[in-house]
């Protein structure tokens, strides 16, 4: 499945990436992590009585990634390359007695060697290995088979209109959890280096950190940056267990690692929701399920601050993009929460919601306005001013818009359109709206074929394209503008062009991608008589 999507900025990646050989330090952190999941587990089970919030698989994958890089690790010992030269005279004679074959003969010219017949699709690979300055590079989280990845997406436009483009996975990262968000950001988590603008995701899990990757770096076993997370170091393990009691269970209890210990202003459960604050470039939210809220320096790798105004879970979080000092929560608790980061008490405006908040998000033409959706399918609207003012806060309502049948799990607004907005859920269908005058009413719904959604976002730099993904592990890009309910609404005023109106022609590429890293399943989702509802 797919449960985490972001776009990157056009441009923000390298040409060519970097590419790193695991060092041994990277290898013993990976093995640590998985000694320190598996103690964490079984110290929760025999002090508690308990099982462990986290799922088995959490450690069983990251055991699997420790021995995966052991492995690497050990084919190189085998190979000695470090003596690759002190071979001795025997071994030399042998190597040449046995290796005199045509293979080895050398040739004046390359075109004269038939084993380089093969160079056209090795510039084809590194063709696709370099992005170029036009391609659109979104993330999309997988998980298959208990074995989770973040993968690197590129989309590569058709100059022609009548023509789809065309997608590819450029790289992967193995994760150690089941993935639940993810933010890009550009700062480093490294303060000497804060000033520099990078190209990195903060990837939140089952598990209590934050992971910071740089995106720039491929085979990356170790995050460039932790946020919260397990200290280095462990407490002993407890002596003087009573001696009395089932002796069966004083032995398990002697065996039993040290249960591991957290670092200072980490997050104690799985992180839910994340935003990036881009005009505080090194200031990153986070939602937890431990039921906090935490304000962290990316740069510091610290938490800077942390809110305890929600009596739940807390599912989403989203910076005001005009007053970057206001955070928007929404939890299980059935409430959204205002707070102003200025105010030393961080005192909050609570919204009451109708069931457990899946998603929200600022309306991007009238930034005082938020849209929260909810488990019920329900989307509303609220007016933070009218918030503000307690004699007027009943009338805080916009709008509410029965959205869908089931939760509605994503929502964005058009980066230029600002009046359409396209909504999400488990019920397997995208819906665009046109929100123009607070009076939505819906322009198109789709079935994307990818089963339950759970995620999906415009693209800033191309804001015709829609990314999906859901319950079926497969990534969609969609034209929206192919759509003429849609690009009727909306040519007039922006820069669509109205050539980008394609009706009867296949507007949606649809690719899976397996763990095994071969691309399978290019296809165009709808026919020349798309199933649309």
């Amino acid at each position: 499945m797919i449960s985490a999507l972001a776009w990157l900025p056009r441009g923000a990646a390298k040409t060519t990436p970097e590419v790193t050989e695991p060092t041994a330090e990277d290898i013993e952190h990976v093995k640590d992590r998985a000694d320190a999941e598996a103690g964490e587990t079984s110290a929760d089970v025999d002090s508690d009585g308990e099982a462990p919030v986290k799922p088995k698989s959490t450690r069983a994958k990251a055991k699997a990634a420790a021995r995966a890089v052991g492995d690497l690790a050990g084919g190189m010992d085998e190979l000695d390359m470090d003596n690759y030269d002190d071979d001795s005279d025997e071994d030399g004679a042998a190597a040449r007695l046995f290796g005199s074959t045509a293979a080895d003969r050398v040739f004046e010219n390359n075109a004269d060697d038939p084993e380089l017949e093969g160079d056209e699709e090795s510039d084809e690979e590194i063709e696709d290995f370099t992005i170029r300055d036009t391609d659109l590079l979104f993330l999309a989280a997988r998980t298959e088979d208990d074995v989770s990845h973040m993968e690197v997406w590129v989309f590569e436009e058709s100059d022609d209109p009548g023509e789809d483009g065309n997608m590819y996975v450029h790289h992967d990262l193995m994760l150690p959890a089941f993935p639940l968000c993810m933010a890009w950001m550009d700062c480093y988590p490294d303060p000497s280096m804060a000033s520099q603008h990078g190209n990195f995701v903060a990837i939140g899990t089952f598990r209590p950190e934050i992971e910071i990757w740089n995106l720039d770096v491929l085979d990356a076993v170790a995050p460039a940056g932790m946020l919260g997370g397990l200290k280095s170091e462990q407490l002993e393990p407890e002596e003087g267990a009573s001696a009395a009691g089932d002796s069966k269970k004083k032995k398990k209890k002697k065996k039993a690692p040290a249960k591991p210990v957290l670092k200072e202003g980490s997050h104690e459960d799985a992180v839910l929701g994340m935003c990036w604050n881009y005009n505080f470039r090194n200031v990153l939210a986070s939602g937890s399920a431990d039921c906090t809220v935490k304000v962290w320096d990316v740069a510091q790798q610290k938490c800077d601050r942390t809110l305890h105004h929600h009596d739940g879970k807390v599912q989403a979080v989203a910076w005001n993009p005009v007053e970057p000092q206001v955070l928007l929560s929404g939890g299980f608790d059935r409430t959204a929460q205002l707070v102003d980061m200025r105010t030393e008490n961080g005192a909050t405006v609570e919204v009451p919601l109708t069931a457990d908040c899946e998603c929200l998000v600022w309306d991007l033409k009238n930034p005082s306005c938020f849209v929260v959706s909810s488990e019920d399918g329900l989307v509303v609207c609220h007016d933070v001013r009218m918030l503000m003012d307690k004699s007027k806060k009943s009338k805080s309502t916009v709008y509410t818009l029965g959205a869908h049948d089931a939760a509605t799990c994503a929502m964005s607004f058009n980066p230029v359109c600002h009046e359409l907005l396209a909504t999400a859920s488990t019920d397997k269908t995208v819906k665009m709206w046109d929100c123009t005058g607070g009076k939505p009413s819906l322009l198109h719904t789709a079935d994307l074929k990818i089963g339950a959604l759970f995620a999906m976002g415009f693209c800033k730099d191309a804001p015709h394209l829609l990314a999906a993904g859901g319950s079926k592990g497969v990534v969609s890009v969609w034209d929206i503008m192919t759509k003429a309910s849609v690009a009727n609404r909306f040519d007039d005023s922006t820069q669509y062009p109205r050539s980008r109106v394609r009706q009867n022609k296949m507007s949606c590429l649809r690719m899976d991608y397996n763990i095994d890293g071969d691309s399978k399943k290019r296809e165009n989702v709808w026919s020349d008589s798309p199933e649309d509802k």
